[in-house]
Order: C-alpha cells, then sequence, then structure tokens
C-alpha cells in the first residue's frame, strides 16, 4: 500500500514541480503540496504536471499527457470550472492553458464558490505559504523588478 501513497505523492510533486517553471514560479515547500491536494484530484494533479508551458489545443495536450480526447475534455472542464485551467478560445479552436499559481489558481481559488474545500483553512495555507522562504521573493522579484523589461 506504501507503493500507491509514494506514488500519488510523485504526481502532485510531479504538478508543484511543473508549476514553477512558469515565469513566476510557485518554490515547492510543504505548504504548496497541501494547497495542490486540497484543489486537485490525483487526475487533475497528473493532467496538470504534464501540461505544455504554452497554450494548446486539447490535441496536443492529449499527446503530451496520453490521455483520450474525449476523456481529457471532461477533465480540463473540470479544471477550467475550479480555475485551475485556462481555456482560452481562439478562431482555430480552443486552446487550454495550466492556471499559474499567480496570476491563476489563488485568485480563481476564492472568487468560486465552492463545495468540500474549506475555505478559511485553504487561505490560512495560502498565508502560510506567501509568507514562507522563497516565495515572497519569487513574486516580487517576478512583478516589481523592473530589471526583467528591456529599457
Amino acid at each position: 500500500m506504501g507503493h500507491l501513497v509514494n506514488a500519488k505523492e510523485e504526481v502532485y510533486r510531479a504538478l508543484a514541480e511543473r508549476l514553477n517553471r512558469n515565469p513566476v514560479g510557485a518554490p515547492v515547500n510543504e505548504y504548496l503540496m497541501e494547497i495542490l491536494h486540497r484543489l486537485y484530484t490525483v487526475n487533475e494533479a497528473e493532467v496538470g504536471a504534464r501540461f505544455p508551458l504554452l497554450p494548446m489545443p486539447i490535441e496536443k495536450i492529449a499527446e503530451a499527457t496520453g490521455m483520450k480526447k474525449s476523456e481529457l475534455k471532461e477533465t480540463l472542464e473540470k479544471m477550467a470550472d475550479k480555475g485551475l485551467v485556462l481555456d482560452l478560445p481562439r478562431r482555430d479552436g480552443t486552446y487550454y492553458m495550466l492556471a499559474p499559481m499567480i496570476v491563476g489558481f489563488f485568485e480563481y481559488t476564492f472568487i468560486r464558490v465552492r463545495d468540500g474545500v474549506n475555505m478559511k483553512e485553504l487561505a490560512e495555507l495560502f498565508e502560510k505559504y506567501f509568507q514562507s522562504d522563497g516565495v515572497r521573493e519569487e513574486v516580487e522579484n517576478s512583478f516589481f523588478s523592473f530589471n526583467n523589461y528591456p529599457k
């Protein structure tokens, strides 16, 4: 049974590492892991961990995840409803993008009414996360550093 727990943890760890690859990363720590366990099902975490960095049509995401298009579409719609995925309509179809932590699923989490998620507990976890070592610096350096922009 321990191998199932370890496999599940590896899925969430892979998702956390994928989120940290966004331009505004999400440094991985125990608070982030707790947040991800509350927001993502194991299936959603598996999909999120394999998401490309750029918005892609469902066909490309199906290739990256190895899922059937019909099953993937259902998962992506549920994730979009929860604010974990952005669905972007384009002339040639809908493109999907894994929502980053900021500006992304942090905000979307709290603008939706949800059953089954203790919002107070989740808010406290986000507060601990944003106050933890490395996280504040990541956000500040990404958003408030004008050194990132051409002069």
